[in-house]
């Protein structure tokens, strides 16, 4: 199994996010997603994931309390939000 990207401190169980790398494609490039585990990630976290989604040329979904954020271009960010906005199934 190759090794994971992500550093040691970014676990489940200190982070309080889980990374789901890839889990749909738009535009033909793939969309990571952030879950939150319990009171979810706090802003190092998020700032981690936003620098590797653009070191790496993806895009990502990530939630900070109740609310669902897109991360990369403004065309992605709109759509992912209409798609939230009208109860669409994002992945």
């Amino acid at each position: 199994m190759p090794a994971s990207p992500l550093p040691d401190w970014l676990r489940p169980d200190k982070a309080k996010v889980i990374f789901l790398p890839a889990q749909f494609k738009w535009n033909g490039q793939d969309v990571d997603v952030a879950v939150p585990v319990g009171d979810g990630p706090d802003d190092k976290t998020i700032e981690w994931f936003k620098n590797f989604a653009s070191e790496h040329k993806r895009l990502l979904l990530y939630r900070m309390d109740q609310d669902w954020f897109a991360f990369g271009p403004p065309a992605f960010q709109v759509q992912m939000q209409e798609r939230m906005a009208s109860g669409e199934k994002l992945w």
